[in-house]
C-alpha cells in the first residue's frame, strides 16, 4: 500500500481490474433429425484467480523493512532513559546516516516488485464436436478443441537488468573468468539500484487439439471407453511453472515454445466385461465359473518437454537465467543403450554457445520419456439370497511391471572459462540420466461383504 497525493487514504499497489465480462455461447444440432448424428459447438471467455497476493506480501521483504539499525540502547539494563544514554537515537536526535542505512540503495540490494497493471489470467476457449452413434449403445465423437491464454503469471522477471548493448562485454568478461560487476552496475536500466525482481501477468499461450472419443454404455455384459488426443500447447512463459526462469526480460519470445505440460499424444482406454453365469453347467459350474468380472485401464502418454540448460552466462545478462545450449546438427539427442536405460540424453548433441548469444536449442525441443501403464482387476461375487453378498477382488497396478522412467537431469554445467583446459566440456557427469521411476507393479486382494 502507498499514500495518495493527499496523504490521507492509502491506495493499492496493484490497480483493480473491472473488466471480467465472460460471455458464453453454445449450439447443438441434430443433423438428420434421427437422434444419431449431432453437431455441437461452444465458445466462451474464462477468468482465473490471480496469484498477485503472494507477490504483494513479498514486498514486505524490501528495505527498509528488513534493515536492522542499532539504537545504542544498553543490553545490561544500566540505562533506562534517553537522558542516561547519549548514544541512543530518538526522533529528534536521529543520526543523518540512518537515512542512508535504510534506503536500501546499492548494487547488492535486491528489491521485490509487482506490475501495477497485474491482471487475472483469462482464456478464450472454443470447441466443435461431431457425434455419431455407430451401433446400439456405442457412440464416437470427433472434436476440435482450442484456446488462447492471456495474462499468464510470469514470476521473477529481472526488470533492472543491463541494457542489451552491454551484454557482449559482460559475456566476454565471464568467459575470461573476470568480474563483470562494475560493467553491470554501470549499465543497468535503473542505475544506482541493484536487481529488481518483478511479478508480471503478460504471459501468453495457445492450445489446439484433435480429440477422438469412443463410448459404449454397459450392455450385454460389456462396456468400454477409449479416448485419443493429438495436441500442441505453446507458451512464452518459461519452462517449469512458478519458477524464475525468464531468459531475456526484454524479449519474452526467447522462451516461446512447447509448454511444460505439452503432450503431443495421449491415449486412455478402459474396459469392463462381465462373464456369463454359465447356467448350462449346473449349479456347481455356475457358482464357480459364473459371475466374474474383469476390468482393464490402459494409459499411454507422450513425454513432456525437458529444458536443457548450459549453466553458463553466454548471453551476458546481469541475472543469468537458465540459458539453453546450442544444438549440434546431425548428432542424435537421445541415447539408445539397452544395457543402461537410464542413460537418456546424449551430451555430445549440445555445445556451448558463442559469446554474447543465447543457445540455438529451442524450448521444448527435448522431450522426456513417455509413460505406458496397464491396470487390471478381477472380481467374483458370491450371493446369499437377495440381501447378502461377498465380493472377492484381485487388482494389479502396472500389470506388466513396465519401468516408466522420469526425472531427467537437464544441467550440462559447461566449463565456461576459456582459460581452463576443459573449456566447452560438460562437467556434470549425471547429465541426461533418468533419476526416478513411477510405481512398480503392485498387487492387492480384498473381500467386501454387502448387506
Amino acid at each position: 500500500m502507498q499514500a495518495n497525493s493527499s496523504g490521507s487514504l492509502p491506495r493499492s499497489l496493484v490497480n483493480p481490474y473491472n473488466k471480467g465480462f465472460q460471455p458464453r455461447i453454445g449450439i447443438a444440432w441434430d443433423i438428420k433429425g434421427d437422434g444419431k448424428t449431432a453437431l455441437r459447438g461452444g465458445f466462451g471467455r474464462y477468468l482465473g484467480r490471480a496469484n498477485v497476493i503472494e507477490d504483494v506480501l513479498r514486498l514486505g521483504g524490501n528495505p527498509p523493512w528488513t534493515t536492522t539499525v542499532s539504537s545504542g540502547w544498553g543490553g545490561s539494563g544500566e540505562t533506562s532513559t534517553l537522558a542516561d544514554c547519549p548514544t541512543c537515537r530518538s526522533l529528534d536526535t536521529i543520526n543523518p546516516g540512518l537515512q542512508n542505512a535504510v534506503a536500501g540503495v546499492g548494487s547488492g540490494t535486491t528489491f521485490q516488485s509487482v506490475d501495477p497493471n497485474f491482471r487475472p489470467p483469462d482464456s478464450w476457449q472454443w470447441n466443435l464436436t461431431l457425434s455419431r452413434e455407430l451401433m446400439k449403445d456405442t457412440v464416437v465423437e470427433v472434436s476440435y478443441v482450442g484456446n488462447i491464454g492471456r495474462h499468464i503469471w510470469r514470476r521473477g522477471v529481472p526488470v533492472n537488468d543491463v541494457n542489451p548493448g552491454a551484454r557482449l562485454e559482460i559475456a566476454q568478461l565471464t568467459r575470461d573468468a573476470q568480474s563483470a560487476q562494475a560493467v553491470i552496475d554501470a549499465n543497468r536500466v535503473h542505475q544506482g539500484l541493484g536487481p529488481v525482481i518483478q511479478s508480471q501477468s503478460n504471459g501468453e499461450s495457445n492450445y489446439n487439439a484433435l480429440q477422438i472419443w469412443v463410448n459404449r454404455r454397459f450392455s450385454d455384459r460389456l462396456a468400454f471407453q477409449a479416448s485419443y488426443s493429438w495436441s500442441h500447447a505453446i507458451s512464452n512463459v518459461a519452462l517449469a511453472s512458478f519458477t524464475t526462469n525468464t531468459n531475456d526480460p526484454f524479449n519474452f519470445d526467447v522462451d516461446r515454445g512447447d509448454a511444460d505440460l505439452d503432450r503431443r499424444n495421449t491415449f486412455v482406454a478402459n474396459l469392463v466385461y462381465e462373464l456369463p453365469e454359465f447356467e448350462s453347467l449346473g449349479t456347481v459350474g455356475s457358482k464357480v465359473l459364473g459371475d466374474w468380472q474383469v476390468n482393464f485401464i490402459a494409459s499411454f502418454y507422450g513425454g513432456t518437454p525437458v529444458d536443457v540448460v548450459s549453466g553458463v552466462n553466454t548471453a551476458g545478462l546481469a541475472s543469468a537465467g537458465p540459458q539453453r545450449p546450442d544444438l549440434v546438427p546431425g548428432v542424435p539427442i537421445y541415447l539408445d543403450n539397452d544395457n543402461d536405460p537410464t542413460t537418456y540424453l546424449n551430451p555430445k548433441a549440445f555445445a556451448l554457445p558463442p559469446v554474447g548469444s543465447f543457445g540455438s536449442l529451442g524450448r521444448g525441443t527435448v522431450r522426456g520419456p513417455g509413460i505406458k501403464n496397464l491396470d487390471a482387476s478381477l472380481s467374483k461375487n458370491f450371493r446369499f439370497g437377495e440381501r447378502y453378498a461377498i465380493q472377492f477382488r484381485a487388482e494389479a497396478f502396472n500389470l506388466f511391471n513396465h519401468a516408466n522412467f522420469v526425472g531427467v537431469d537437464p544441467g550440462l554445467a559447461f566449463v565456461g572459462n576459456q582459460n581452463d583446459p576443459n573449456f566447452g566440456h560438460v562437467s556434470n557427469g549425471s547429465f541426461g540420466t533418468l533419476n526416478s521411476t513411477l510405481a512398480p507393479r503392485e498387487i492387492q486382494f480384498g473381500l467386501k461383504f454387502s448387506f
